[in-house]
């Protein structure tokens, strides 16, 4: 018997091949685009391998290598139903902010959706009551527990 794999190391396993990709993506020179000037020689030169990365660019890739740490860990301690709820709930937010910082006009379809997703957070996070499991009785459970076809 072998324990399980941890977390962190099947991140790194899925993570390998991604990078040889890019390695090999990365040294192939036809790809990389031309600035359009010339050199001392009259050739043409390439443009760096990140070029027009700025500190905006980099914090977009940090944001997102966080946010796939973060939903591996949801999953791993909570459970995917929660997580789902949690993205329709950060979807649902980020629009209403959306709304008073830029403007955006939300439709009624939106309205919809969202009254959905509220709706079913509610009800997923809450008891709801119900009268036929309150009077549960051994003649339910006798009655629930008899085959269906007789045998």
């Amino acid at each position: 018997y072998r324990a399980p794999v941890s977390m962190w190391m099947r991140n790194m396993q899925m993570a390998f091949f991604s990078v040889c990709f890019a390695l090999l993506n990365m040294m192939r020179e036809s790809d990389r685009e031309q600035s359009g000037e010339m050199d001392n020689d009259n050739n043409p030169i390439t443009k760096p391998f990140m070029h027009g990365f700025t500190k905006c660019v980099y914090f977009v890739i940090l944001l997102q290598a966080g946010g796939g740490l973060l939903v591996a860990a949801v999953i791993k301690y909570a459970d995917n139903v929660l997580k789902d709820m949690a993205t329709g709930v950060s979807i649902l937010l980020s629009t209403i902010v959306s709304t008073f910082l830029f403007g955006t006009i939300l439709s009624l379809q939106f309205a919809f959706g969202a009254s959905i997703i509220v709706a079913s957070v509610y009800l997923f996070s809450n008891d709801v009551p119900c009268s036929r499991c309150a009077k549960s009785s051994d003649e339910d459970n006798e009655m629930e527990m008899r085959p269906m076809l007789p045998s």
